[in-house]
């Protein structure tokens, strides 16, 4: 799984930016004209060093970024018009070079400057003439000091444990994330908040997620609905916290011990097709894996030590690779001595049935199914997992 990610959208962004229409236009002076639409959002600046370069403003979709304006800086200065549909945000990028540019949240009717230097301007902007330049100033700021903290965590990447390096991560990200409860919750109509809301999206699922992140999120949504309810973006938030609602849900219930494991049927690498409630009456670990996955080729040796350890003990190991190749799944089970006999795959990569099904979306991933084949705990590793296993089982 990869944590560190620089693009200028997340994810979430680019799920709420899919539903917007926008207006391109290519001309130094941008304008509606053709189309009939008046401009209604205006940005405008002088960036030191930047003179020649041209400046666009583009939006992130599910297709890709779509050029929404642009215009060309002269005397380090720039003017930009266009139409947008309503609430939106943006990134503002100036020349060819992707980290030459800022994120930006503009509505109908918005009279934005931009005051900086290019060589660094992704994190030292002045922006005013919007209610949140304030909070775009002072988020910046814990932003630069995660980048600087982000690069040294990088190059523990291969040296320390998995568990320890989302640890230092997510400690690494929490002023971050409690600088955006506290502005959202005082703030909730923000336009802002369509950035600060990234911090409090999920990093790897529901596991150590706090509840109060959706809570913050449904309070963000809520006002959103009253306050801009013509805006596309605005259904598709509230579209985006009730999955994570019912996501969270889905997964308190899994962590209850009162949900069943869904069951599985797949084929062992010799073609024998085993089934997960076949297991029953054993503690089984539901590793999803693959032979491509590094972190998972990394933890393979503890679970290993693990099966070993509690094998006569009515623990047993269920594997479930996303490899779409048969040599190279067979040929990582053989060099990392995953003796069990649990193996199987449908050989389809991420397009398998049991991504769905057991609701994952990186691995390595475990389930940890009890003797009545009910679900006790997900995403052990490591430590943990030795530890919930020593009080399963001794």
């Amino acid at each position: 799984m990869q944590f560190f990610k620089n693009t200028i959208f997340s994810k979430f962004s680019i799920a709420l930016l899919a539903v917007i229409v926008v207006a391109c236009n290519a001309s130094n002076e941008p304008n509606n004209e053709e189309d009939g639409k008046e401009n209604n959002l205006f940005i405008s600046g002088e960036i030191g060093g930047a003179e020649g370069q041209t400046v666009y403003l583009e939006a992130a979709s599910q297709n890709g970024v779509i050029n929404v304006a642009q215009s060309v800086v002269k005397s380090n200065k720039f003017d930009l018009a266009t139409n947008i549909p309503g609430l939106g945000v943006y990134q503002l990028r100036f020349g060819e070079q992707p980290e030459n540019a800022i994120i930006i949240t503009a509505k109908e009717g918005d009279k934005i400057k931009i005051s900086g230097d290019l060589s660094t301007i992704a994190l030292e902007a002045k922006i005013s003439g919007v209610d949140w330049s304030q909070e775009y100033k002072e988020f910046m700021q814990l932003g630069a000091e995660f980048s600087k903290a982000q690069n040294e965590l990088m190059a523990l990447q291969g040296k320390v444990t998995q568990e320890e390096l989302v640890k230092r991560y997510l400690e690494l990200k929490k002023p971050m994330d409690d600088y955006a409860r506290k502005q959202i919750d005082k703030n909730p109509s923000s336009p802002f908040n369509m950035v600060l809301s990234n911090s409090l999206m999920p990093l790897q699922g529901f596991i150590d997620y706090p509840e109060e992140n959706i809570q913050i999120l449904r309070k963000m949504a809520d006002s959103y609905m009253e306050k801009y309810a013509d805006s596309p973006i605005t259904q598709s938030l509230n579209t985006q916290v009730l999955q994570l609602e019912s996501g969270y849900k889905e997964y308190v219930e899994m962590k209850s011990g009162k949900k069943a494991a869904p069951d599985i049927l797949l084929k062992s690498p010799e073609g024998v097709e085993i089934k997960l409630s076949s297991l029953k009456g054993k503690v089984v670990l539901i590793d999803f894996w693959a032979s491509w996955c590094a972190p998972c080729r990394r933890e393979n040796p503890n679970v290993v030590r693990l099966y070993n350890k509690y094998k006569n003990k009515g623990f047993t190991i269920y594997s479930v690779s996303l490899d779409t190749d048969k040599s190279s799944w067979v040929s990582a089970i053989e060099q990392d001595g995953l003796i069990w006999p649990n193996h199987v795959s449908d050989l389809t990569g991420w397009k398998s049935f049991v991504v769905k099904l057991y609701s994952f979306d990186a691995i390595p991933h475990t389930v940890l199914v009890g003797k009545d084949g009910n679900i006790l705990d997900i995403g052990l590793r490591g430590k943990a997992l030795e530890d919930r296993l020593a009080e399963l089982l001794n």
